[in-house]
């Protein structure tokens, strides 16, 4: 991409995340998004539709960010590591606190968590394609499936409703996803004791 365009881009998504976190309502003009961004009407135009799709823009950027940390850990060339899965995603989310907990509290932004499920489901089908031996319906089966679960658990807590550290989270959730309820069913402890 040529670096005009990613300057003008990325002015633009720094101007929609700041009036994200300024504003009390979901939705934001485009004039008031191009003042913020120092840019006119036109220029916005150039680059995006909607307001929403500055959104969508910056989410396939914290994707692409979470695929590059596992790619970096060597995630895709191992069984499904989900210790890693989850320090990649805490360090994605402790980068962006503020912003990830601002959408997690709004219904509005129910399609962000949509698209990051089914954009990560795509990245991990994709990178693991050729290292599984199940089908690729049955790989998506179980991207959806570990990825609905940790999606909607990290999203509470960033609304505030678990009371856990970022780390234990992350370990509850690699835990319960590696391996399900069995660990606290088998000993009859409850899962406070897990």
């Amino acid at each position: 991409m040529d670096r005009r365009v990613q300057k003008t881009r990325s002015s633009i998504q720094q101007a929609y995340l700041a009036l994200l976190m300024e504003k009390k309502s979901m939705k934001m003009t485009i004039t008031e998004l191009a003042r913020k961004a120092n840019i006119d009407r036109k220029t916005f135009y150039l680059h995006y539709d909607t307001t929403d799709d500055v959104l969508r823009d910056y989410n396939k950027q914290l994707i692409a960010r979470l695929l590059e940390l596992l790619e970096k850990q060597d995630f895709f060339n191992q069984n499904f590591n989900t210790v890693s899965l989850y320090a990649a995603m805490n360090q994605i989310i402790s980068e962006n606190m503020e912003f990830f907990r601002h959408i997690a509290s709004m219904d509005y932004y129910d399609s962000f968590w949509e698209q990051s499920k089914e954009a990560l489901t795509t990245g991990i089908c994709n990178m693991y394609r050729k290292k599984v031996l199940v089908s690729e319906d049955v790989m998506k089966l179980y991207s959806r499936f570990v990825l609905s679960g940790t999606l909607e658990v990290y999203r509470e807590w960033l609304k505030g409703n678990l009371p856990f550290s970022m780390e234990e989270l992350g370990r509850l959730t690699s835990e319960v996803s590696f391996r399900g309820f069995s660990p606290a069913l088998k000993s009859g402890k409850d899962l406070e004791e897990f």
